[in-house]
């Protein structure tokens, strides 16, 4: 019986033992102390060792509990560490991207540029064309009409001055004059 029952068992056996109808009172208690004793020895003794594995299974609950949060730490620091790969390259990529559509646009705003430069020296050219056929046919019409002027008043003054051999000569020079 462990030390500590017995000390408490021992001043209740001294108090009872003045009196016989405390005697059985002192047996029953004494009887009880006993058993509480022994049920308590047992508890202790068999409860230490159930005890002692629900706990030994919470503490391996708990460590298998911590090995997988730990693994699952692991897991997501290594998916981070993929998602912030594939981000780099993403990033890379866009970047990439951003820069070949600069150059396409550089390209293609050159490649406008010439072509407007082209099709302004082509209306230019055409302009100039259009400019120096209007202005020889101008002259054209302007000669045509100053030699009609000048005939017309050869004409009508040159009957009353000149022979027909010169009048036929006038002729000649305007016909000339027009052909060209």
């Amino acid at each position: 019986m462990p030390a500590w029952l017995l000390a408490v068992a021992e001043p209740v056996t001294e108090a009872t033992e003045g009196s016989a109808e405390k005697g059985i009172l002192d047996a029953i208690l004494e009887s009880n102390l006993i058993n509480i004793a022994i049920i308590l020895s047992l508890l202790y003794i068999l409860g230490r060792r159930v005890v002692g594995e629900a706990l030994a299974k919470r503490r391996e609950g708990i460590l298998e509990e911590l090995r997988q949060a730990e693994q699952r730490k692991q897991e997501a620091i290594e998916r981070l560490a993929e998602e912030q790969q594939k981000l780099a390259q993403a990033q890379q990529e866009a970047e990439r991207i951003r820069k070949q559509a600069e150059a396409n646009a550089e390209a293609r705003r050159q490649e406008l540029l010439q072509q407007a430069e082209r099709e302004i020296e082509r209306l230019r050219a055409n302009a100039e064309r259009d400019l120096s056929a209007e202005q020889e046919q101008i002259l054209q019409e302007l000669r045509r009409q100053i030699v009609r002027q000048a005939l017309s008043k050869v004409e009508q003054e040159l009957p009353q001055h000149l022979n027909e051999q010169v009048h036929q000569r006038l002729i000649e020079r305007g016909i000339q004059m027009i052909a060209r």
